[in-house]
């Protein structure tokens, strides 16, 4: 690609003589008799190298690349002055940033040995300058879905911060403080999530009591315990187009910005005083011990113990809400997974006491609800979680009371989605319509 080269000097012996030296060596040459002209060229042609003589009428070189530089900032800017005008050199470095300057009368090879290496100057910079929109080009999607997050996350930091403060008021209510501070933490991330109502509170009963059965010390119990509650913390800082949404449906890249979450965990959780065990917790809560977890792919005892707990009972209720694994809906169905992957995925000697516990306490702890499709539900039936469709989105909230008006919405919905939807029915709404029919037979 050849290179362009704006000449301005009022003398048109010079100029001529200038145009002539480009010529002769295959570079493009324009020609202006003023820094007026020069600037006109300037605006219509992509000029790579600007040579400039110091001394015109009207507007001088210094003045000239000054305009020039504003105008056309990727232009080379070179100024010829005579040995007289070291003051106009200095100036014209400062405010026009030339990259050199030649005195007159300039020598041929001088002049081409700058202006080579002024070629080889702006080249480099267009790599740099093209490398760095390549890059913007690349991240700008993920920057786009983050748009807001350094907001959101000092908004929710400086909440969660200022609870902890509260928290601490006296050093006789600093644990009830605490303790309640976190529940309400722990609502707000179930809200914000999506998540089932008290699915964290089961799982972190589930898991104090593997931290028990491990004969953890109490201060390591009630680490674990925090870090059950705010394991998924790091998800406020997540577009809520990937927070609300299974992730067994995001796609590679929502995968990419959600694997993000635990670190995001970990930065807000490390600035807090007497959290930094816990925030190393819940960086590692996603780790599997080959190897295989995110975010650091750590393996073995790298893993903390109570991160590989954390990673059980956070892995089951993802998996029985059908948010990990498409054919697994079912508390069963989650405990067995657990099972079969006892010794690669999961530690097999927390598995082991997982399913001792899953059969004492979770085995039949939905039994309140029943699970029905559209066809079998009637008008007056209660919701008793959360009626979620299989791509995330909440069609009803838990405790809706069914309508006509609900039942026949519903069917055009599957009708539109070409899927089937299951509800999860409060058992006591139904046993109440089957005795008010009976009633009405009688």
């Amino acid at each position: 690609m050849s290179t362009n080269i704006l000449i301005v000097d009022d003398e048109k012996a010079i100029l001529d003589s200038l145009y002539r030296f480009c010529k002769r060596r295959k570079w493009n040459a324009f020609k202006a008799n003023s820094g007026q002209e020069g600037l006109e060229i300037l605006k219509e042609e992509p000029i790579d190298i600007i040579i400039s003589d110091m001394r015109m009428p009207e507007m001088d070189g210094a003045k000239f690349l000054t305009h020039a530089r504003a105008l056309s900032p990727k232009t080379i800017r070179v100024l010829l002055t005579g040995y007289a005008d070291m003051e106009a050199v200095i100036h014209a470095v400062n405010e026009a940033k030339i990259y050199n300057y030649l005195n007159k009368p300039w020598d041929d090879q001088i002049l081409e040995s700058v202006i080579h290496s002024a070629i080889d100057f702006k080249e480099k910079e267009d790599e740099r300058l093209a490398l760095i929109d390549e890059v913007a080009n690349k991240n700008k999607e993920l920057k786009a879905l983050n748009e807001s997050l350094e907001e959101k996350v000092k908004n929710r930091t400086e909440k969660l911060q200022l609870a902890m403060q509260k928290a601490q008021v006296s050093s006789q209510k600093i644990s009830k403080n605490f303790r309640e501070a976190l529940s309400l933490i722990s609502n707000v991330i179930e809200m914000q999530d999506g998540s089932e109502s008290n699915c964290t509170t089961i799982m972190v009963e589930a898991s104090i009591a593997l931290a028990k059965e491990l004969e953890l010390s109490p201060i390591e119990v009630e680490q674990i315990r925090i870090s059950a509650q705010l394991h998924n913390i790091g998800k406020l800082s997540l577009p809520e187009s990937i927070r609300r949404k299974p992730l067994n449906k995001l796609n590679k890249a929502e995968l990419e910005v959600y694997h993000t979450h635990p670190i995001q965990g970990e930065t807000i959780l490390s600035g807090m005083t007497g959290l930094k065990t816990v925030s190393k917790i819940v960086r590692s809560h996603q780790e599997y011990i080959y190897g295989q977890g995110f975010p650091d792919k750590i393996f073995g005892n790298n893993i903390p113990i109570g991160s590989k707990i954390i990673c059980i009972t956070s892995d089951f209720q993802k998996l029985e809400s059908n948010l990990l694994i498409d054919d697994i809906s079912t508390a069963e169905g989650a405990m067995e997974y657990i099972k079969n992957q006892s010794g690669k995925l999961y530690d097999a000697r927390i598995v082991d006491l997982f399913e001792s516990y899953f059969n004492e306490n979770l085995q039949n702890y939905r039994s309140y609800l029943s699970r029905l499709s559209l066809e079998d539900i009637k008008e007056g039936m209660v919701l008793a979680e959360n009626l979620v469709s299989s791509n995330g989105l909440m069609l009803l909230t838990k405790g809706s009371c069914i309508s006509i008006d609900n039942i026949q919405q519903l069917k055009n919905y599957e009708i539109d989605v070409g899927g089937k939807l299951i509800f999860p029915i409060l058992n006591t709404s139904i046993d109440k319509l089957r005795e008010d029919r009976e009633e009405e037979e009688k």
